[in-house]
């Protein structure tokens, strides 16, 4: 099982995957589709599933959006109720709260699953980009699997 870190987002819709790579462009890294997609496809913004590869010979890191589709029990809001339940279990203060807060707000959530084994710094930097333009574009809010809640690039709330 690979390791997560999720985009909680808040505002908007989910963009389309060409603003996001002009965006790590504009940051110095070259990334690609893993498998190549149409150019028309990088335009759309009803993606669900994608590799973005960030170094030949290196596994893409595997991105997946996850919506509320408007169910009762949409796979996005059970999820969201997992991570407050976990957070029970975390001392009751103001930072908490604004997590809290954040996940019942949620739109739509980005995960991102890094390869097990197979990812170096580049790899970390190129997903730090990818997740810094929904922090900058969607009002995200960054977890990380054994870390916590991040904001500003700061552990607010730990997590086991």
């Amino acid at each position: 099982m690979g390791y997560y870190v999720r985009a909680f987002c808040t505002k908007g819709e989910p963009s389309p995957l060409r603003p996001v790579l002009e965006y790590a462009a504009e940051c110095g890294a070259s990334l690609a589709l893993d498998p190549p997609v149409s150019e028309s496809s990088l335009d759309e913004g009803s993606w669900e599933q994608v590799g973005i590869a960030y170094k030949d010979h290196k596994a893409p890191i595997l991105f997946e959006i996850n919506r509320d589709d408007g169910k009762d029990e949409s796979d996005m809001r059970e999820e969201i109720e997992e991570f407050i339940e976990l957070l029970e279990d975390v001392r009751n203060t103001r930072n908490r709260r604004r997590v809290e807060k954040h996940l019942r707000s949620t739109r739509f959530i980005v995960s991102a699953q890094l390869p097990s084994s197979d990812i170096d710094e580049d790899g970390y930097a190129a997903l730090g980009h990818v997740l810094t333009y929904f922090v900058n574009n969607n009002g995200a809010m960054i977890q990380a699997d054994g870390e916590g809640f991040y904001e500003g690039g700061k552990v607010i709330v730990e997590l086991d």
